[in-house]
């Protein structure tokens, strides 16, 4: 029985083997076996049935539904039934496959697949879609006693997912008898349900099989007719892995195609590239929030490491979300990096073992993705201190975290490759911070900007809407009492900013930030924005982790709804539920597996819209996301940099993205004169102007602007 197994919540490639210790024991004991893969390919369609030859022995059944992605005029066509989905390419040779890989475990993945497709155990359906339409990837497991596991992640869709090694790189298990997981259990099962029945409306099309791809599974049946057995499974992955090993199988390599489409670097990247060993292979890369920084690095340490024996690549970055995304990446170019992070026990043993294996000389290509909490720990420096400089390639991802004082002599001085990406490197007000950024990567040798991404084509045009936002008269009153503390901290702490009194100053800084960001009347014109314009899909939502007052219509007394004071971002997602919009937070009190699920069914549609706060503000990827509400906005230029590249990456049916920004303006009748009122707006507008600017339309997205421009005699931030 499935209760019964010790199951983990969350598996990945890196430290466990998915094949032995998810699907091995989940099949043994189910007896129905639901799957929603990716796209259809013969890469996923001969990984479907690892693992299937310990269903076979108990008679179980398994369903796979693939998607096909077409073009929409295409799509049109096929659901009128002039057309079909499929081509010649579609169509694996089977014949030429097994008599080309005798013996080999690709001749036994087809063998099963054909023998639980004559016997009437396999049924396989696919989903045709227009592009630009998400994909599902989850799966579920039934024993006889109606316990179920559903599961969901990402699986390799190329022909190296035959390698059990490396045949999916993460899942997030659910169990149906868990409290706390019954209801991700249930929501997998009504959607592949709803997939298999094809109640779908009118966005997808279920088709059987092709009669080509059937013609060519009973021919392998005519050939071998005996049932596969969980033995032979097991012997020839043994030998799959034994050969791969000896054979080098594991050095990166540039890939033919990425994401189902043909790669190649563009001109920006390749520039980029050029200014940096221009450098001496050393320079940070100023490359816009979305234009493919992460490529760019991940190519220049491929093509080093062909050239090169014996490359050791360190990765750093800030956070593991960001850790994981990195290890995907990395994935696609043959690199499968060790994770530095999480538990010691799990990635210290491994990298010890490599510098045993090289004692003598640095041989072997090794990677390491780590976060920058571990990096700075003495038992990581230990490991990297023994590594050969000569052949060190470091990439420190969001270097602009490297200028703080507690990366002193611990960015591994002498490495002969080293990168720093950041959108935003330098801050703009911490020149000593700069300097020590600049003793690490010498200097930004390659920029990029957001401009340059756009008319590019690089990232998704945008149209801007700022929306004013009064502040109330206590609040303004608070916001004078803060600035004339933060006045007199700022002199007190001239001389002192790391020590007690900058720390005061920081702290009222704060302070005065989260009273712009939450300021109450954000509410009120945001429920007024979404009473005008319905909330589409791929929505996403930036809060302040401040407090805000709103009416609570369930605890009301004579007078009508009382107001509480409660969470930004859950007065949000109130905002969002009462009109039926399906909302998730992403915070950081989400834990990894739950972020990781969240993320899937954002982009999967399932989930309409996310309410964050700071947790999508570096290196996460949303590109799904269509519409942006910036609710609070920092008036630091980083964050504001970084939030709209993120909006702004490419995904497939995205052609233009919506921003709505939230902007605070001091009503003049609040404050003791005028100029304390423009000088307030004027700190505001300089995001304004830089939104604005690079937008589709510059003029019309000043407007709503224009009464307080007019009146403080800052018409100049229109032009």
């Amino acid at each position: 029985m499935l209760r019964a197994l010790e199951l983990k919540t969350n598996y990945t490639s890196e430290f466990d083997n998915i094949y032995s210790d998810f699907f091995l024991p989940s099949l043994r004991e189910a007896v129905q076996y639901q799957r929603a893969v990716g796209f259809f390919s013969l890469g996923v369609l001969l990984n479907a049935p690892a693992a299937m030859s310990t269903l076979v022995s108990n008679g179980g059944r398994i369903e796979l539904i693939f998607s096909k992605l077409v073009a929409p005029e295409d799509f049109e066509a096929i659901k009128a039934g002039s057309a079909t989905p499929w081509s010649e390419s579609d169509f694996p040779d089977f014949a030429r496959l097994i008599k080309d890989n005798a013996g080999s475990l690709l001749e036994y993945r087809i063998r099963i697949l054909a023998w639980l497709f004559s016997k009437g155990s396999l049924e396989i359906k696919v989903a045709v879609r227009p592009n630009g339409m998400f994909h599902q990837k989850i799966g579920l497991l039934r024993d006889r006693h109606g316990d179920i596991i559903s599961f969901s992640g990402s699986m390799n869709e190329t022909m190296s997912a035959l390698d059990p090694r490396f045949n999916s790189e993460e899942i997030t298990v659910f169990r149906s008898w868990n409290s706390g997981q019954k209801e991700y259990v249930e929501n997998h099962a009504t959607n592949f349900a709803r997939l298999w029945s094809g109640d779908t409306g009118s966005s997808t099309i279920i088709c059987g099989l092709p009669e080509a791809i059937e013609q060519g599974l009973k021919f392998v049946m005519e050939q071998f007719s005996e049932a596969p057995t969980p033995e032979e499974e097991a012997s020839r992955i043994s030998d799959f892995v034994r050969i791969g090993a000896s054979t080098g199988s594991s050095m990166p390599r540039v890939p033919a195609t990425l994401h189902g489409i043909p790669f190649g670097m563009r001109d920006h990247q390749l520039e980029a590239l050029r200014a940096w060993s221009s450098n001496g292979y050393n320079g940070i890369l100023e490359l816009a929030t979305g234009s493919g920084k992460t490529i760019t690095a991940i190519y220049a340490a491929t093509k080093t490491s062909q050239a090169n024996e014996g490359i050791a690549l360190i990765v750093s970055v800030p956070y593991q979300a960001l850790a994981d995304q990195w290890c995907e990446e990395l994935r696609l170019f043959n690199i499968h990096a060790i994770r530095c992070y999480g538990n010691r026990n799990d990635w210290e043993p491994v990298v010890q073992s490599y510098l045993r294996r090289n004692s003598d000389q640095q041989k072997e290509f090794i990677a390491v993705v780590v976060v920058n909490k571990t990096l700075k720990t003495d038992h990581f420096q230990a490991f990297a201190e023994r590594l050969d400089r000569g052949r060190l390639f470091f990439i420190g991802d969001e270097c602009h975290h490297h200028g703080s004082s507690g990366y002193l002599n611990k960015l591994f001085p002498g490495a002969k490759f080293r990168i720093g990406l950041s959108a935003t490197p330098f801050h703009y007000l911490d020149e000593a911070a700069n300097q020590r950024l600049r003793d690490v990567y010498n200097r930004s040798v390659y920029q990029y900007t957001l401009a340059d991404a756009v008319s590019d084509g690089v990232l998704t045009p945008y149209e801007y809407f700022p929306v004013p936002v009064r502040l109330t008269v206590a609040e303004a009153q608070d916001y004078l009492n803060l600035s004339d503390q933060i006045a007199r901290a700022f002199a007190a702490a001239r001389n002192d900013v790391g020590g007690p009194l900058g720390e005061k100053l920081k702290s009222l800084l704060m302070r005065r930030a989260r009273l712009i960001g939450a300021a109450s009347n954000k509410m009120t014109e945001l429920n007024r924005l979404l009473d005008r314009h319905k909330v589409g899909p791929h929505s996403l939502f930036y809060c302040s982790d401040g407090r805000t007052l709103e009416e609570d219509d369930e605890d009301e007394d004579d007078f009508g709804a009382s107001v509480v004071e409660v969470r930004q971002r859950h007065a949000v997602a109130q905002a969002l539920m009462k009109r039926n919009v399906r909302v998730s937070p992403f915070t950081s009190e989400e834990n990894r597996a739950q972020r990781r699920e969240i993320l899937r069914q954002f982009k999967d549609g399932e989930t309409e819209a996310l309410v964050a706060i700071r947790c999508l503000d570096e290196g996460i990827d949303v590109p799904a996301c269509r519409t942006a509400y910036l609710i609070a906005s920092s008036r630091n230029p980083r964050q504001f940099i970084q939030r709209r590249g993120r909006i702004l990456r490419r995904a497939p049916g995205k052609e233009v993205a919506i921003i709505y920004d939230f902007v605070v303006v001091l009503p003049e009748e609040t404050v003791p004169n005028e100029k304390i009122a423009a000088d307030f707006l004027r700190n505001e507008l300089d995001r304004v102007a830089d939104f604005a600017g690079n937008s589709l339309y510059p003029a019309s997205s000043i407007q709503p602007l224009l009464p307080w421009l007019q009146k403080y005699d800052l018409e100049h931030f229109a032009s």
